[in-house]
């Protein structure tokens, strides 16, 4: 993912040189929901609280010619949750390209877009325990990880407004839709399992700096 925000800072500042052609570089704070039915009924099933709402962090960039921009976002998210003794922490990231098309004026902008995407998340299922060291090693793991991943469809909707000088404040709101819906959740040693898309909703704030 940071591979995605040098190459668009390299390529925005080139952009930006062009007539009809901007570019920008914004940081993306935001929440995270996931769409992990399955897991979520094995988890409360079990006494863990289901799959936190999750914090994260991105940033991004796109070049812009006319009304038409591509770009590019790279995320981090993090959650955690408890339920009597037990917790449920999640934690992972997704770098996505996308287009969009700038519908709207200089001081507010409504972008639709589109794009490809591939990420991966961790669930650890947490139980307190009492035992010792030597117990918890030998009879009594307390801790269960797993993972899951894979590629998505990035559909957006992003709502821009004009600051002083080359600054910009945005709300995006977007749906990640996995293309499997049979991605099964992995750990090692694991003989059986379930299957969740890896789907979900992000609303970010989007703190924006325009290259002119």
């Amino acid at each position: 993912m940071k591979s995605i925000i040098v190459l668009l800072f390299v390529a925005n500042i080139a952009l930006s040189q062009s007539q009809h052609t901007t570019g920008s570089i914004y940081l993306a704070p935001g929440i995270q929901q996931f769409s992990f039915t399955n897991l979520n009924g094995s988890l409360t099933q079990a006494g863990f609280h289901k799959v936190p709402l999750a914090i994260g962090f991105g940033t991004g960039g796109y070049g812009q010619h006319k009304h038409l921009r591509f770009g590019g976002e790279g995320y981090y998210f993090s959650g955690s949750a408890t339920r009597e003794s037990t917790t449920t922490e999640m934690q992972g990231g997704w770098g996505y390209f996308y287009a969009g098309y700038k519908i709207g004026n200089n001081s507010w902008r409504l972008i639709p877009g589109l794009g490809l995407g591939w990420g991966g998340s961790n669930v650890s299922a947490i139980r307190t325990t009492t035992a010792s060291l030597s117990d918890l090693i030998n009879n009594q793991p307390n801790t269960s990880l797993v993972s899951i991943g894979g590629s998505f469809l990035h559909t957006a909707i992003t709502i821009e407004r004009d600051l002083t000088g080359h600054q910009y404040l945005a709300i995006k709101g977007t749906y990640n839709w996995g293309f499997s819906a049979k991605n099964e959740w992995t750990a090692p040693g694991l003989t059986g399992s379930v299957s969740d898309s890896f789907s979900g909703f992000q609303l970010s704030l989007i703190i924006g700096f325009t290259l002119r």
